[in-house]
């Protein structure tokens, strides 16, 4: 890391490499992987956009201007800051192997202090240079120093620093954050709509509450009374729009913790077909920014996907649909019609990668998805998919243009999540394993089981192993096996207890196999 060198100190005052004067200030990065080009950027030099990106399908390319000397390619953007404010930065870097730095060029990431009048001081830290590996994204983070007086504005520039006797390399920058660690932070900030601090237990995870209060969507009133949102005693969910205190009260949840890339799959029961056309059912992820600016929506600045299921107002409309944020931007929606029968469960989902995200509608719970059952299925690859910052899993029921004929309620029998890398669930703990693989799991023996159960596989040559023991809410309960293990047939055994050695309630588990390249995992049931 270096700062504030006399080099960078010229470079950063020529004409063209950093503009003259203070632009509008924002209060959140736009278009910050790049997916929609260069919108949201100020450039300068030789820059542009590639298809090699660590998230969606682009990424900025910056190249070492080809000027004979010394100087500076890069894109930028401005934040309103004020003196002592320091900021957080996080972004991924590639050293491209096609043109990679090499000997004194490098990848530059500038924070830099802005006065009304000009550019007062900043900081410069290489984020690679010619000793950095090529073809691979890196994370480079860092926390920069506070804010100097005078300061109004304060600039991220992502570039490349060109030197005079080397050829121009190409440096691919993605998935760029600039958080002001100034309270309220992007942490604090989560919970602004959540004052009633009310949490509840839910399918293995605690959620919190929204409300009491008027808050978007709608806006609505939100509820956080036991009597309008709840989880009964076979741990179901239920969510309300009711008719207290002289308004119609909305519900909303939102899970404690972030759960990243991964299969995020709500199970619902009953006629959602039903609802009445002024409700609304969300199932989807979200993260709060700094500020609310519909202006800002072009680019997904809020991390959101959803799962919905209303009319909207419109009997004739489809009832449920799978969002891609902005809703209205071309590609970014898919509905679909449907009706269930009473008490009937469902389940709906979608599964969330770097590149696309797979969403699905079936009959039947979380681990009965098949051809047979599929009610819809669309796949998503457009320039809007969430990154991976902090968004959460929020589910709600509220009012859209109107209030509802009667009270409505939802009931949702889980919330489940496979983690990413998971191939998947067999929905047949006995169904055959993959014979053809290079690693087999078999099923445990007893399923179900009360006191222990021996699991089995089998490896056609040498492997490095590893049998993982998973509860529902897709936290690692057991390591059974880790390590290297001949050719053969092999077996483990789980007792039931935890890598603690505490006791593992009743319920269902997952047994995960990752061997010799293949990933496979089964279903097993523990009765006490």
């Amino acid at each position: 890391m270096s700062r504030g060198n006399a080099l960078l100190a010229m470079l950063v005052l020529l004409p063209g490499v950093i503009l003259s004067g203070v632009a509008h200030g924002q209060c959140i990065l736009a278009n910050p992987s790049f997916e929609l080009g260069s919108g949201g950027w100020n450039q300068f030099g030789d820059v542009g956009t590639v298809s090699v990106a660590a998230h969606g399908s682009s990424a900025a390319r910056v190249t070492g201007p080809d000027y004979g000397g010394w100087d500076v390619s890069g894109y930028w953007q401005e934040m309103d800051s004020e003196p002592g404010e320091q900021w957080e930065v996080t972004v991924y870097v590639q050293n491209s192997p096609s043109n990679p730095l090499v000997g004194q060029c490098s990848a530059i990431v500038n924070v830099e202090w802005w006065s009304s009048g000009g550019m007062i001081s900043y900081e410069s830290h290489a984020a690679a240079d010619a000793s950095t590996p090529t073809g691979e994204y890196r994370q480079f983070s860092f926390t920069s120093d506070p804010a100097p007086s005078g300061t109004v504005a304060a600039r991220l520039l992502l570039g490349v620093l060109q030197s005079p006797t080397d050829p121009p390399p190409d440096v691919y920058y993605d998935q760029a954050t600039f958080y002001s660690l100034s309270s309220p932070t992007m942490d604090e900030i989560q919970w602004n709509d959540f004052p009633g601090g009310r949490t509840i237990d839910f399918s293995g995870r605690t959620w919190r509450v929204k409300g009491p209060g008027w808050y978007g969507p709608g806006p609505s009133s939100f509820s956080d009374s036991p009597s309008c949102v709840w989880v009964d005693a076979s741990d179901q969910l239920h969510m309300t729009i009711k008719y207290s205190g002289g308004f119609w009260q909305s519900t909303e949840i939102a899970l404690v913790e972030t759960l990243g890339y991964g299969d995020y799959i709500f199970t619902t029961k009953g006629r959602l077909d039903l609802l009445d056309p002024h409700a609304v059912l969300g199932l989807f992820i979200w993260q709060y920014g700094p500020c609310y600016d519909e202006g800002y929506l072009w680019w997904n600045p809020y991390c959101e996907f959803d799962i919905e299921f209303s009319r909207w107002n419109d009997p004739g409309r489809d009832l449920a649909q799978f969002v891609a944020q902005p809703y209205d931007y071309p590609g970014n929606l898919s509905s679909f019609d449907v009706s269930f029968s009473e008490d009937e469960i469902t389940s709906h989902a979608f599964r969330w990668t770097a590149d696309e995200v797979d969403c699905r509608s079936w009959r039947g719970g979380p681990y009965d998805e098949s051809p047979g059952n599929l009610i819809h299925a669309w796949t998503y690859t457009g320039p809007h998919i969430p990154r991976p910052e902090q968004p959460r899993v929020h589910i709600n029921l509220w009012q859209f243009d109107g209030s509802p004929a009667t009270e409505q309620e939802v009931v949702l029998p889980a919330f489940t999540f496979v983690p990413e890398g998971w191939t998947g669930v067999s929905g047949d703990p006995d169904g055959p394993g993959v014979t053809d693989a290079r690693a087999v799991l078999s099923p445990a023996r007893p399923n179900p089981f009360s006191l222990n159960t021996k699991i089995a596989y089998t490896l056609r040559e040498p492997a490095s192993v590893e049998i993982d023991i998973f509860d529902v809410a897709g936290r690692r309960v057991r390591t059974l096996v880790s390590g290297d293990r001949p050719a053969g047939t092999h077996e483990a055994t789980w007792d039931g207890r935890s890598d603690r050695g505490e006791a593992a309630a009743s319920g269902v588990y997952f047994y995960r196999l990752v061997a010799g390249g293949v990933r496979e995992t089964r279903r097993m049931v523990l009765v006490r």
